[in-house]
């Protein structure tokens, strides 16, 4: 019976110890996401299908990261899109443009890509934004998409 109580002990003493690094990287999350989204700009880094398309057509240099999986990219993408889905997007950043280039990240519906657009400007890309309604939204309008 004492050996199971200093056993039951010694479990209790090692699960605190190991809850203080847990416990303590919270107040920098917490601070990290507090300023990403006190410093959303009025378009909360969106952009909606006519408005990139008309970019595009106007000849401006867009990189666009396409975030959803490989099968998903080579069942149609945007022309000359990035495939770099999202749970590999970290790993990838060497494939990314320089900071401060223009990048419009885009997913099946819009909630990859925010998520996408969110880690990016939280990683110090300042020119960010993500598809509205992702790649659904740009063949809604009828605009193309490429194999």
């Amino acid at each position: 019976m004492k050996m199971r109580r200093v056993f039951l002990a010694l479990l209790v003493a090692i699960a605190m110890g190991t809850a203080v690094p847990v416990t303590a990287q919270v107040p920098t999350v917490q601070q990290a996401i507090s300023a990403y989204l006190s410093a959303l700009p009025a378009d909360f880094n969106g952009i909606a299908a006519p408005a990139l398309k008309a970019r595009l057509d106007a000849g401006e240099k867009i990189f666009l990261l396409d975030v959803r999986e490989a099968t998903e990219y080579a069942n149609g993408h945007i022309a000359g899109a990035v495939n770099i889905p999202i749970r590999t997007l970290v790993a990838n950043l060497d494939k990314l443009p320089p900071r401060d280039a223009p990048i419009v990240a885009y997913c099946g519906v819009g909630t990859r890509g925010a998520y996408a657009t969110m880690a990016l400007v939280m990683l110090g890309y300042t020119n960010v934004k993500n598809l509205g309604l992702g790649l659904n939204g740009w063949t809604a309008q009828g605009f193309p998409t490429v194999k």
